[in-house]
């Protein structure tokens, strides 16, 4: 077997470069002990600066100071913007700071344009009362985009991940969000606010999501849903399912079913994301609006 010496990782911040350094110097002392492999974690965090505070919770996140840490069982902490997130250092959170601030901000920004717009349509001061966050995970985007809703219910199946969203919520001051240990596939049996004034967050794994979840949504027939994908080629396969049940129009066309959906919703946008620069992958986010 042969190992392959990595000095440096040139699209690492600052921060994972040092710790990336620490890393390996790290494991060139214990070479002789990985028997079967090893994996060796570094992770960028945000902890008090000196003289500022003494935890995460009642330092701002301006006063926060970068560092890394190379334990697994750590726990770690992200800023975007404003907002301050903590989670266990082994489990997943979007990997690029640096564009959260613009990724989050152009999904709270679609909401809240089309909550506008389809009010002055409904002669009404606001249509999207309620958000729905699937597949929510530490409660990024529920919690980047609580102000503009009257409740934000979230749900994932991991319940380290429910605690987390819990914590941050209340970090964050969100009190008007609630998070729900379950599987996204049975969500919409938890849910009692009107559909016509409900918008759903969608994040799925990369693998994307699935025909019972989908069918699902599609029965419930929220006014706006927002589609946001690491695995774009899933992301078309499920749009697809919904063609496919009748519930995407194109062109003011929609696939010929045997019975007609609850809703039929047209791409009003798609927005690309380049979060893993040098490489194929990109985080897409795609608007769909219900017809009425």
């Amino acid at each position: 077997r042969r190992v392959l010496d990595i000095e440096d990782c040139m699209i690492g911040t600052d921060v994972v470069r040092r710790g990336f350094a620490q890393a390996r110097k790290d494991a060139h002392a214990k070479m002789a002990s990985y028997k079967r492999g090893a994996t060796l974690l570094v992770r960028e965090t945000n902890v008090p600066g000196e003289g500022v505070g003494t935890s995460v919770a009642d330092t701002p996140a301006a006063e926060l100071v970068k560092e890394y840490t190379l334990d697994p069982k750590s726990w770690v902490t992200d800023t975007v913007g404003d907002l301050k997130f903590r989670y266990p250092a082994s489990s997943f959170f979007q990997n690029n700071a640096s564009i959260l601030p613009a990724f989050t901000g152009y999904v709270r920004e679609e909401l809240h344009k089309w909550s506008g717009q389809l009010a002055a349509n409904d002669g009404s001061d606001g249509v999207l009362k309620t958000l729905i966050d699937a597949y929510c995970g530490s409660g990024l985007f529920g919690i980047a985009c609580h102000q503009d809703f009257e409740k934000v219910l979230g749900i994932e199946i991991s319940n380290e991940s429910i605690s987390c969203a819990g914590d941050n919520a209340k970090m964050n001051g969100a009190t008007n969000t609630d998070f729900l240990l379950g599987d996204a596939a049975r969500l919409f049996e938890k849910v009692d606010s009107d559909p016509s004034s409900t918008a759903v967050i969608i994040d799925p794994p990369r693998k994307g999501s699935n025909p019972d979840f989908l069918d699902q949504l599609i029965a419930y027939g929220p006014r706006v849903i927002v589609y946001i994908a690491c695995g774009v080629p899933a992301q078309a396969r499920d749009i697809n399912h919904m063609y496919s049940r009748g519930a995407i129009s194109v062109d003011g066309h929609t696939a010929t079913v045997d019975s007609k959906p609850t809703a039929v919703y047209r791409i009003a946008a798609i927005q690309p994301f380049d979060l893993f620069p040098q490489t194929y992958h990109v985080e897409n986010i795609v608007t769909l609006v219900r017809e009425d």
